[in-house]
This record gives structure tokens, sequence and C-alpha cells, in this order.
């Protein structure tokens, strides 16, 4: 049925949201009735909106399913208030369901992410030791290196705890390091790499060094060290601090040497000011450290004591 060409005054909103299609839609040249037969048969049928609710849902669906151009939008009548419940079906209908499914998987997708990024800020960061240089190879002909590379291990190992928490780890770490002469002499124990007595030479990290220093260490080192030791003296007006580094330097060479005999030897060698000190000082001295700690502690009121006279 044709639809005449009303004043806007005089249309009613169904046929001025139909005159609003025919307007926009191409022309047959011959008839002047829309080109697509498909549109023409729908206006045919009736006004495009009739009434509210499900009804006008449906024959809206049905032009713009065929005619992807068209939209709820595009049908209004300019300066007309199409109302607030209005709006809201014309965002309903524009949303069918082709669209809805694709927005409910990138909400849902981004709850996910979402969730794994406060997962993942909630853990603890892991922490990572700085990687460190692996020591120089041992061959077992040169005395004097036996010490660096036994330090050079022991720093990994520090480095490292989770990883050489045995013995036997540190053992065979150090070994893959030695070549020469150094490795014909360790080469019959990995023979039995099965054996897991604690005192195998494998299981053993410091039975381990100490046959490393007998055999390729310089066999003078250790008595140099006593004599070191036994005539080391801190000045009267020197610091504490320096005796402390040189007493460790030698002990450092000494092997099986236990704590009193290294307490006797560093008060021996302290000097008469702090030995005086040391008569009367109230805290109980159990070890090396504690006998370190305390003269440092007298050491540095004498300095200052000294620098505000």
């Amino acid at each position: 049925m044709p639809i005449k060409h009303l004043p806007p005054a005089r249309q009613t909103r169904s046929q001025a949201r139909t005159q609003a299609v025919l307007t926009s839609t191409p022309r047959d040249p011959l008839d002047g009735t829309p080109a697509v037969p498909q549109l023409r048969a729908q206006l045919d049928r009736g006004p495009i909106m009739e009434g509210r609710g499900p009804r006008r849902s449906r024959s809206f669906s049905g032009v713009v399913g065929k005619f992807p151009g068209l939209s709820r939008t595009s049908l209004k009548v300019p300066g007309e208030d199409y109302g607030e419940e209005e709006e809201k079906s014309v965002e309903e209908e524009e949303s069918d369901g082709t669209e809805a499914a694709p927005a409910h998987q990138m909400t849902q997708t981004m709850a996910n992410l979402q969730a794994d990024s406060s997962s993942e800020s909630s853990r603890p960061p892991a922490c990572k030791t700085p990687s460190m240089k692996a020591p120089k190879c041992f061959d077992g002909t040169q005395p004097f290196k036996v010490r660096s590379f036994i330090q050079s291990c022991q720093l990994i190992f520090c480095n490292d705890l989770a990883n050489f928490s045995q013995d036997r780890k540190k053992v065979l770490y150090a070994t893959a390091s030695l070549f020469g002469r150094a490795a014909k002499w360790i080469e019959p124990y990995l023979s039995n790499l099965t054996n897991q007595h604690p005192s195998d030479l494998l299981n053993s990290w410091k039975l381990f060094k100490s046959q490393l220093f007998t055999l390729f260490g310089n066999p003078n080192e250790v008595r140099k060290a006593e004599a070191e030791l036994d005539s080391l003296r801190m000045k009267e007006g020197g610091h504490v601090s320096l005796y402390i580094s040189d007493f460790r330097s030698s002990v450092s060479r000494i092997r099986d040497w236990g704590e009193r005999a290294l307490i006797y030897h560093f008060r021996r060698g302290l000097a008469s000011r702090i030995l005086d000190q040391l008569v009367s000082h109230p805290s109980s001295i159990d070890s090396l450290q504690d006998l370190m700690d305390i003269t440092w502690e007298l050491d540095t009121r004498y300095h200052e004591a000294k620098g505000e006279e």
C-alpha cells in the first residue's frame, strides 16, 4: 500500500519513520518505488514499526537483518522526542545475539586476565642471586694457587646456598675444575660415585680441602703462618681494625687450631691499653668473635676521646 506524503505535522510516528526509510532508499527509475524488492514487500505489508514490544522488535529486526546499512537510529525523525523507554528499546534491538556473544567472551577474558595479574602480584618476587664467574682451573703445579682456587669455590657456594646445600655437591663442582696432576689425583674417587659414606672424600668438603692443601699446597705455608701469628703485635697508638685484619689473614692459612688457642694468641698481641680494660670489662668472652667485638669497641672509644682532646 503506497504511503501518502503527508506534512510532518499530520504524520503519525510510524508514518514518519516509514517516510524516512523511503527517503533514504534508492528508487526504481520506472515507477519511483524503492528499488530493493525485499524492502518494497516489507513496506507493502504495512508500516515497519507499529506499536511497542516484541512485535515491533521482530519487524524491525527482519528489515535490519536483510539490510545491514539500516539501524534504528537512522530511522528517527529529527526533533522528535521518543522518550527514555524508546531509547532503551533501541539499544536492546541494535545489540543482537551475534554481537552479544563476542562481547561476553571479551568480558570473561578480561576478568580472567585481571585475576591472573592479581594472583601474580600477590606472590612474592623470586629472589635470584647474581651469577658469579667460575673458578679458574687448577692443575696442581702451582702451590700458591691452591688457596685462591678454594676461596673462589667457597664464594660461589655462599652465593648459591640452594644449589650447594650438601658437601657432595660442593666437592663435585670443584672437581670439575681440576685437570692435570690434580685431575689424576681425584680420578680414583670418581670411579665410585655411588659411595654415600660421610667419610668418603667426595662427601666431605672439609676433607677435600685438607687433602688439596696437603698434596698441592706449599708445605711451608702453615709453618710460615704460625710464625707470623706468634710475632704479630698491635701498636700502642694503632687501630685494632688493622690488627684484626692481619690476624685473620694468618689464621686463614692455619689448620686444626682450636678456638681457645686462637683467643690466646689474639689477646697476647693486643696493645697494653686494651688489655688493661679487658680485665675489668663486664661482658663475658666466649668466642674469638666476642673478643674482637669488645676490643673494637674499646679502641673506638679511645680514638674518639683522643680526637676530642
